[in-house]
């Protein structure tokens, strides 16, 4: 069972394979222990819906600006100042990418996901992983979210857990548009570990 197995449900949000069972994802363990922000509980719905649609049109419009066919004339206005300050940052950091919302799968410990972005840099150092927020990364919990991309991702690829992990919040309003935050800490793999024995530990409780 690999990655490739995963059947996406992108109106539910839902991972499946073909069997039909049901395999959860990182961001959803994340939510359901309580570790990242449940923002569908908070208030001003309306404002929070409107948030997380500009957050999914700029992934999608990143990601073809990556991959070098974006129509810009597609971008919408809302959009715009996110995808200019994702391409001041690969500008700034000169980043180029090798790997674009790319599904991974831990068949052993149970999860999915799909990650950002995996990007090379000039200093020859580790490739990064790059997970891009609209949000503050806290609020996501993306030190355990990118901890759980690459521990995924390294069940086909061994040196994944060498590369590097940031989170990017695009902050339009700024002078240098974004922010980097580093993950180096390596308890954070063993963190989310255990945060899904405690997902799991929940469900079984129900």
């Amino acid at each position: 069972m690999t990655a490739a197995d995963l059947v996406f449900n992108a109106d539910l949000h839902v991972y499946t394979l073909p069997s039909g069972a049901r395999i959860p994802s990182v961001t959803e363990i994340l939510k359901r222990t309580g570790v990242s922000t449940d923002f569908e509980a908070l208030p001003n719905r309306d404002a929070i819906t409107r948030k997380r649609d500009i957050g999914s049109a700029c992934h999608a419009d990143a990601h073809a600006y990556d991959d070098g066919d974006l129509d810009w004339s597609t971008v919408h206005p809302d959009v715009r100042p996110y995808l200019d300050a994702w391409c001041e940052f690969r500008r700034l950091k000169q980043l180029t990418p090798t790997a674009r919302e790319r599904r991974v799968l831990h068949p052993s410990l149970g999860y999915c996901g799909t990650f950002d972005g995996i990007f090379t840099t000039p200093d020859l150092e580790p490739p990064v992983l790059v997970d891009m927020k609209l949000g503050d990364p806290k609020d996501a919990a993306a030190q355990f979210q990118t901890a759980g991309y690459l521990l995924a991702h390294a069940c086909e690829e061994p040196d994944a857990m060498r590369y590097r992990r940031w989170s990017v919040q695009l902050l339009p309003e700024r002078r240098v548009p974004f922010i980097i935050t580093q993950y180096a800490d390596w308890t954070d793999f063993q963190t989310w570990q255990a945060i899904v024995t405690t997902f799991y530990a929940q469900r079984r409780a129900l």
